[in-house]
């Protein structure tokens, strides 16, 4: 009976975290549509979103267009992805498939994502420092991003000098590019080291596997 009556305190305890948490998530977004939500559209429009993230979040410092539609395909675009690999699963490429989702990205973000967008712009704001010190060396011609070449040679960099493939960089390029302008932008940059470091694991997962089997091939 003691049991019992500890396992109930704890699942009723459970409860009214979830329901405090519940309430303290619709205030937060209240408050947030109550003061940016000039438009009164019962969401927020890009420019809307930009003066939130850039006031309450970013110390007063402008939040470019770029950055505001990152955050938007943050919260709506990758579930509307397809698929893993270099291309989707109707045979189309992955830069086809960013390219059409930024095509038809919505322009706003409901008070249901506000959440996820704040969380998402905080990472970003978070590796700032970072995204800044590689653009400035790799970005040399200052186009705000980084086209394949450019790219190419940061994957370099973080393959401790080893040289990476055409379609290595290609590959990247396809699925980090998730706005669909053909260049890596800023907050784009940590998908793309993201995806590098994942496909690096895997290529090195290939290479120790085939030592172990010292070069053997099937009969």
């Amino acid at each position: 009976m003691a049991a019992a009556g500890i396992a109930y305190r704890k699942q009723k305890e459970r409860m009214a975290r979830i329901a405090q948490e519940r309430a303290d998530n619709k205030a937060f977004v209240d408050d947030v549509m109550k003061t940016w939500d000039h438009s009164k559209t019962g969401d927020l429009q890009i420019d809307e979103l930009q003066a939130w993230l850039s006031a309450s979040c970013n110390d007063n410092q402008p939040v470019t267009e770029a950055e505001a539609k990152w955050v938007i395909y943050m919260v709506q675009g990758p579930q509307n992805k397809q698929g893993g690999g270099a291309s989707t699963n109707s045979g189309g490429s992955a830069a086809s498939t960013n390219s059409g989702f930024a095509q038809r990205l919505e322009r706003a973000v409901q008070p249901g994502e506000l959440p996820k967008a704040l969380e998402h712009f905080m990472a970003y704001k978070k590796a700032r420092g970072t995204i800044e010190s590689t653009f400035a060396k790799f970005d040399t011609d200052n186009s705000g991003g980084l086209d394949k070449a450019q790219l190419g040679n940061l994957l370099v960099e973080l393959n401790e000098g080893d040289p990476v493939q055409d379609e290595e960089t290609q590959w990247v390029m396809e699925h980090a590019d998730v706005l669909g302008n053909e260049t890596i932008t800023k907050p784009e940059l940590i998908i793309a080291i993201s995806l590098w470091y994942g496909h690096f694991d895997k290529r090195a997962e290939a290479v120790g596997a085939s030592a172990m089997c010292g070069g053997c091939s099937l009969q």
